[in-house]
């Protein structure tokens, strides 16, 4: 998806939104909405994504009182600038893009760079610190149980005297949980033929 098809694309959902699209070469703004009336004007040599997803999100919102794109302390404008940022993220990442793209998602989107970055870095920061809490469980133990014995076979390999085997020295060694010492005892006795 390039510029122009995140163009066409937004403006077919503002159309779907019971409004009329208006282009104009002359238009002195990069868009307009008026929510009463349900007409957004636009220039086609000016427009860019951000600011129509801005415009859709002032529609869905239903925000008929505004001020001016640059009034920071607009409740309004603030909301806007935030839900066109992550509209623009979830088509994105619909279309392929991820985190590791972000530069590429600020120039084609021509969302305003620090704000982008701020929105979309808390976002992805709230949504990977959830999966990880709900997953947390299945992940370690998947991955503890598949490693646990390669890592015992390698410590048991290091050390000198197997008497002298201290199974917290071997989590710390590789940074596993003591949540694992049971079953790290079960496996050294697996290994080392102990009941």
């Amino acid at each position: 998806m390039d510029k122009q098809d995140l163009i066409y694309f937004l403006i077919s959902e503002i159309k779907k939104q019971g409004f009329d699209v208006v282009a104009n070469n002359l238009f002195p703004l990069a868009a307009v909405v008026n929510i009463n009336k349900k007409v957004l004007i636009y220039n086609p040599t000016t427009i860019t994504p951000f600011k129509l997803a801005h415009e859709l999100s002032h529609i869905i919102n239903k925000d008929c009182h505004r001020t001016n794109d640059y009034d920071a302390l607009s409740v309004h404008e603030i909301r806007a600038n935030r839900e066109a940022i992550l509209m623009l993220w979830q088509v994105f990442e619909q279309n392929g893009g991820n985190y590791s793209y972000f530069s590429f998602f600020a120039d084609l989107t021509e969302s305003p760079f620090e704000l982008a970055y701020t929105i979309i870095s808390n976002e992805y920061h709230d949504m990977l610190e959830a999966i990880t809490e709900i997953y947390e469980d299945d992940l370690s133990v998947d991955i503890e149980k598949s490693q646990l014995h390669k890592y015992a076979l390698d410590y048991i390999s290091s050390c000198n005297e197997l008497e002298l085997i201290n199974l917290y020295s071997f989590l710390d060694s590789y940074h596993l949980d003591y949540d694992l010492y049971d079953l790290a005892k079960k496996e050294f006795s697996k290994l080392l033929g102990v009941a």
